[in-house]
């Protein structure tokens, strides 16, 4: 009997030691957390910001930062929770299931993160996996509209350095915006702070990564090919053949057109200045490839009969609308087509540029590219 108990005693204490961990790893609760969403903690540090108050704008931008780590612990936690119970666990991978099985399971909170997760990057960030959004959740709990927010501070004081760690930061978190087109603000600012490096052409290449006219070098070479033809109606086949819906491409294209033109003029034998006076001219070309697309949307938006018939036509309808004209000059737009005659002509493509300077000077809505224009010809 006395054996009994002793074995019965040892055993207890050994079953307890065994369960310590677990009773203590369920114990671990935590809490989602309180006060300001961190969303509007960060809308408070863009006010601030707009109202040149950047200390504080950086303080509240390093706290928005702070609350979303605490908010992503608590839907990792949240989310680990509900994949406990066996009719969610059962539910599979895809994503519609494993919602319905949440809703069933009355898991209210587990659906609401994964229902906004899916508002906010949309059904296809994910491919319809549950797996996907939590890898997406456990990987990125960082905040990039954050460092966004805190690099362009640094910028604005003249720290280029610390503004370059957060900016980059924001950029390699690019996945986790929730408008994924502040990537792209992000990398021109990368690029303003790097004009002077060799990282200025990589930030603006990132830029036309997403560019699937600018990546493909069959396009490329097509556009070329149209603009070395021997007759002068190489210009309105080039402007009636092309078109680019990738407005974002445009600043990153005037760019890097001026970049290698300066390249050419400084390199130092004919192959090389030929490589880049011939990037230069495609950058230009698709550049203002984008801007006719543009400007053709909305003439057709404002004029439901206008279609497209020529250059000349098109600028001289967009000549009635000031905010076109403004936005031609705000974006370099007119100076761009002066730039693809001339890179042309210094490549020894004259029917195509004596013709487009012979339509600049006539027809494109700035007086004072047309002047321009029309000194090149005389």
């Amino acid at each position: 009997m006395k054996r009994f108990s002793k074995s019965l005693v040892l055993f207890a204490i050994f079953l307890v030691g065994e369960m310590l961990p677990l009773f203590s790893q369920s114990s671990l609760v935590i809490r989602k957390p309180t006060g300001d969403d961190y969303w509007y903690i960060l809308k408070e540090a863009q006010d601030a910001y707009d109202f040149g108050e950047y200390g504080n704008c950086v303080a509240l931008a390093e706290k928005a930062k702070s609350k979303r780590k605490d908010q992503i612990k608590w839907e990792q936690y949240t989310l680990d929770q509900s994949q406990r119970l066996a009719l969610i666990r059962n539910a599979g991978d895809e994503l519609k299931n494993v919602t319905r099985a949440m809703a069933d399971a009355k898991q209210k909170n587990a659906l609401a993160i994964v229902e906004q997760y899916l508002e906010t990057y949309g059904t296809q960030k994910f491919h319809g996996s549950f797996s996907a959004l939590l890898k997406f959740i456990n990987e990125n709990n960082s905040y990039p509209e954050a460092d966004y927010l805190i690099g362009r501070v640094y910028k604005l004081e003249g720290e280029a350095s610390l503004a370059a760690v957060y900016m980059k930061r924001a950029y390699e978190a690019s996945d986790m915006l929730s408008v994924p087109a502040v990537r792209y603000d992000i990398l021109y600012d990368l690029a303003d702070m790097s004009e002077h490096n060799d990282d200025y052409e990589k930030y603006l290449m990132d830029v036309l990564a997403d560019d699937n006219m600018f990546t493909r070098p069959t396009f490329m070479n097509s556009m070329e090919k149209v603009i070395a033809g021997k007759d002068r109606a190489s210009v309105e086949r080039f402007f009636m053949l092309y078109r680019n819906q990738s407005s974002y491409s445009l600043e990153a294209l005037r760019r890097l057109a001026a970049y290698y033109g300066e390249q050419a003029e400084i390199a130092q034998d004919m192959e090389t200045t030929r490589s880049y006076m011939s990037k230069s001219l495609r950058c230009s070309a698709l550049g203002t490839i984008v801007a006719v697309t543009r400007i053709q949307e909305t003439l057709e938006d404002r004029q439901t009969e206008y279609k497209y018939t020529a250059l000349s036509d098109l600028f001289r309808i967009a000549s009635i609308y000031p905010d076109i004209i403004n936005w031609g000059n705000e974006k370099s737009v007119w100076e761009m087509f002066y730039n693809l005659a001339d890179t042309a002509q210094k490549m020894g493509y004259t029917a195509f540029s004596s013709e487009l300077f012979s339509v600049l000077s006539r027809s494109i809505p700035e007086p004072y590219w047309a002047n321009q224009a029309a000194l090149r010809i005389k």
